[in-house]
């Protein structure tokens, strides 16, 4: 005998609770919409019916007759990373309370993928879009045009409203922390994706060290936990006692080299990543790092998007926001 297909339960309409609540289609509506001059006894009484029949508003018909879009893109570069999952529910939980859905893409680390996916969200027609860049490439890429308010969320532009970190000020609390621990040589190993001479981050650390220390190597890795053989080879060459990263990605996958080549961490060698992933506290040993507020970041770039939608032609609006070092256990001072 064949399993029966399973049963939905049929979701309650606008016609059955004004059938129960023995009232009009019209009157329902009104009174769930706050509208009409519907009496406050019938108000209250289809409002009842409707939260025990479980009604639930049909968004798709209500745009359509409203002509209001609540459907909001959302591009991340790749959810294997643990931060951008995190962004993702931020976003998520401020659209929901302001009244929008939100479609997810997954650009899978491809940058070729991201205007792709821009392109694919403007095909199906939504409201706006924030949009996380895998990188800061310029603003060359300002040249895109979509028939959609966006909001970048980490790349600095002129045509778009952004949302950016203060990468700069992250990179110069690392460095004063490990020279403030006696660190005199360092490493380097930088985000792949980011465009040569706009990484903040190792900006803003070069900047503090300013002379006070040496700069061994500098490298770039992909924002991974799998290091390159040739990073990995250079981390065996045991020449420097503190490494900082591009995120913390990357910096987990150096705390696995290092302790695959038996170099302890942070007795022989401090590490610092970047970006504060839950992840990060949970590590061995936890891992010292930069902390991005990911809630704010998601808060103002829905803000952003949703004054872009009622005013379409104010200015461009940039919003930074502050990070803060947080220490851990991957840091000591560097051996005698």
């Amino acid at each position: 005998m064949e399993p029966k297909p399973p049963a939905f339960r049929k979701a309650p309409t606008l016609k059955d609770v004004a059938r129960e609540a023995g009232v009009s289609i019209a009157a329902v509506s009104y009174s769930l919409n706050g509208g009409g001059t519907i009496g406050e006894e019938a108000r209250a009484r289809v409002r009842e019916v409707a939260e025990r029949l479980g009604y639930r508003p049909n968004r798709s018909a209500q745009s359509v007759r409203t002509g209001r879009n609540t459907t909001l893109g959302l591009v991340l570069p790749d959810l294997r990373n643990p931060y951008y999952p995190a962004l993702a529910q931020s976003v998520e939980h401020a659209a929901r309370q302001a009244g929008y859905t939100v479609v997810l893409i997954d650009t899978s680390g491809s940058m070729e993928n991201e205007v792709d996916g821009m392109r694919h969200l403007e095909d199906q027609g939504v409201a706006g879009a924030i949009w996380c860049r895998t990188s800061n490439r310029g603003s060359s890429d300002d040249d895109e045009n979509f028939a959609m308010p966006v909001v970048v969320i980490g790349a600095p532009g002129l045509s778009y409203d952004n949302v950016t970190i203060n990468d700069r000020e992250g990179g110069r609390q690392v460095a004063r922390h490990l020279l403030d621990m006696g660190h005199k040589r360092f490493g380097i190993l930088s985000g792949q994706s980011v465009g040569e001479g706009m990484d903040e981050r190792k900006n803003g650390f070069l900047a503090e060290l300013n002379g006070k220390s040496e700069i061994a190597w500098q490298q770039k890795s992909p924002f991974s936990i799998d290091l390159a053989e040739d990073v990995v080879a250079t981390l065996a060459r045991r020449d420097i006692t503190a490494l900082m990263c591009g995120n913390d990605m990357i910096a987990i996958g150096a705390l696995r080299a290092a302790r695959q080549l038996g170099i302890a961490v942070p007795e022989e060698l401090s590490v610092v990543g970047f970006d504060d992933i839950p992840w990060a506290s949970i590590v061995t040993p936890a891992l010292t790092t930069v902390n991005q507020p990911v809630a704010e970041m998601a808060a103002a770039a829905l803000t952003l998007l949703l004054d872009r939608l009622a005013d379409p032609h104010r200015p461009v609006r940039h919003f930074k926001v502050s990070v803060r070092l947080v220490q851990r256990d991957s840091v000591a001072p560097p051996p005698a």
